[in-house]
């Protein structure tokens, strides 16, 4: 059998002081065969000079008008010639085992097309802040209670993708990628494992750590209409397991508001996710956010 080719797709939107070390993670890995696909999202920086400056034949670069990352990643993955398509932001990192690791997965189970592999995050200067590597059980099922894969570890073979491309309304950026794990959850088994291989980076610039309550409120409603309109979703999820991803949805717009010192609407949206599901109430997350409500 010819060798897995990895095809990764790496969006990137002014980040010339961040993307070096990111393709430099990824030029490292023991796993040779791949390519890396960086589609600059209409940055207004010094990327462009930055990625061309990296000597490799692995990297591709391509420019596109402003349009947000769905479309970004969906003009990689419309580029890409690898068996399997995985993501990178430009401001995370791989370890040198990734593709090695998702390799030695992907050939264990060579009917599947759904695969996460774990990671953590890390502070600027590389020490850990959490890891998400206790996963166990269905995790199709566990989607229902929120994005338990992020976009960082997940392979999907490359045909699947083709046919099941990001939602590209701009204004649900930040949950695109939950949207369509949902969408290919509903059709295909996510086979996993718990071996940490990347890190999310987190910085002060990190886009996903801006909080804007109308934006953050839009995009769940997005959700909700893209989920009750695709068939296999509420086939597989049904009505009940829609409204546990929308009542855990809403959960999450009241932490990030809590986080924002935005006190009103934290209590309103956690009000919104306990009566749509009354036993959020006493789960970790609400009463990190009661805590955060009354302590500030």
């Amino acid at each position: 059998m010819n060798p897995i080719k990895f095809s990764i797709v790496i969006p990137t939107y002014n980040r010339a002081s961040l993307i070096a070390k990111t393709l430099k993670s990824v030029l490292e890995q023991d796993y040779p065969h791949s390519e890396i696909l960086v589609i600059d999202d209409g940055s207004t920086d010094s990327t462009q000079e930055i990625v061309e400056n990296i000597q490799s034949l692995k990297i591709q670069y391509y420019k596109i008008p402003n349009g947000e990352r769905a479309k970004a990643r969906n003009f990689g993955i419309q580029k890409a010639t690898g068996d399997f398509i995985t993501f990178l932001d430009s401001d995370d990192i791989l370890y040198p085992h990734h593709f090695s690791t998702a390799q030695n997965l992907i050939s264990n189970h060579p009917n599947d097309v759904f695969f996460s592999l774990a990671y953590e995050v890390v502070d600027t200067s590389g020490k850990v802040l959490h890891i998400y590597h206790q996963r166990k059980g269905d995790l199709n099922a566990q989607l229902i209670t929120g994005n338990h894969l992020s976009c960082i570890g997940v392979f999907i073979k490359c045909d699947i993708l083709l046919k099941n491309l990001f939602n590209e309304e701009r204004n649900l950026s930040g949950t695109e990628d939950y949207e369509l794990w949902l969408r290919l959850a509903s059709q295909y088994r996510i086979i996993y494992n718990n071996v940490v291989t990347s890190a999310i980076v987190n910085h002060e610039s990190r886009s996903v750590l801006s909080f804007e309550e109308k934006k953050l409120v839009d995009r769940m409603v997005i959700l909700e209409n893209a989920l009750q309109q695709n068939t296999s979703v509420l086939q597989f999820y049904k009505s009940s397991g829609i409204q546990t991803i929308m009542a855990h949805s809403w959960l999450y717009v009241s932490l990030h508001l809590a986080m924002s010192k935005k006190t009103k609407p934290a209590i309103q949206y956690l009000l919104k996710a306990g009566f749509m599901k009354w036993n959020l109430f006493f789960t970790r997350k609400a009463l990190a956010i009661i805590k955060k409500i009354l302590v500030g």
